[in-house]
């Protein structure tokens, strides 16, 4: 998928520059800043030459419907507990609001591609459920090399799984509401205090695994709820003004 190619390939360059610069670790995090905000633009170009509302890639104000459907991300929430009670470096202040400006850019920039451009993609050939698989794989495979990063075997796996249940939980999620600003949120967030934790060795390890948990029951959760929506499309089809054919549940 190209979009996912391009979204992925600001961090390379950036890394390259860290690398050739030998740049110091917080100025490594605001060099991969200011590659991630610029890479912003490019879908919000995209949709201004193409004239695509910004509804249909999820970037939805709140309304009456918004606000229960914010219930859904309350779970969330819970999925971030492991990687605080683990303990959260907050040593060195530069770094540390370095990394979340950084954070934050990812947020934005991946919900805005993974969960908003490519779910738009998507939804237009497959229905929501192959949709969801479709956009796990291509957010895990792109995110897996990460992984590698971390000191053993069990925190590489754990590493890579996260990240699929990641895309997983975010993907059901953006379905379900149509609204992806709060998890750029939840996203910079997740990242943050996955950069920033204080834990090693085994408590890092339990902190990866209680975290897949929680994310694997709330997919579950998740999916149960859209196949019973998808379902209910299916039984009573909601048409549009013309009459003449069924809304998608994806935009």
């Amino acid at each position: 998928m190209l979009w996912a190619v391009i979204v992925i390939a600001f961090p390379v360059a950036s890394g390259i520059i860290t690398v050739a610069t030998k740049a110091d670790p917080t100025a490594t995090r605001l060099i991969q800043a200011a590659f991630i905000y610029t890479s912003i633009s490019i879908p919000l170009i995209y949709c201004k030459v193409k004239k695509i509302p910004l509804k249909e890639i999820f970037l939805a104000g709140i309304d009456k419907a918004g606000v229960r459907t914010c219930w859904y991300y309350l779970p969330l929430i819970a999925v971030l507990v492991p990687m605080i009670v683990g303990g959260v470096v907050l040593s060195n202040p530069a770094h540390v609001w370095a990394t979340l400006v950084f954070t934050i850019g990812v947020g934005i920039a991946e919900e805005l591609y993974f969960r908003g451009i490519i779910l738009r993609v998507l939804g237009k050939s497959f229905g929501p459920l192959p949709v969801v698989f479709i956009s796990v794989v291509i957010f895990g495979t792109s995110h897996a090399s990460g992984a590698f990063v971390e000191k053993s075997a069990a925190l590489v796996l754990l590493s890579m799984l996260n990240a699929f249940l990641f895309g997983w939980v975010a993907t059901e999620t953006a379905l379900i509401t149509k609204n992806i600003i709060p998890l750029m949120l939840f996203h910079a967030l997740f990242d943050f205090f996955t950069y920033q934790i204080l834990a090693t060795g085994e408590a890092r390890i339990i902190a990866y695994a209680v975290r897949g948990t929680l994310m694997t029951i709330l997919g579950v959760y998740l999916l149960l709820k859209l196949r019973r929506r998808v379902r209910e499309d299916a039984e009573g089809l909601t048409v549009d003004e013309a009459g003449q054919r069924p809304l998608p549940l994806v935009a």
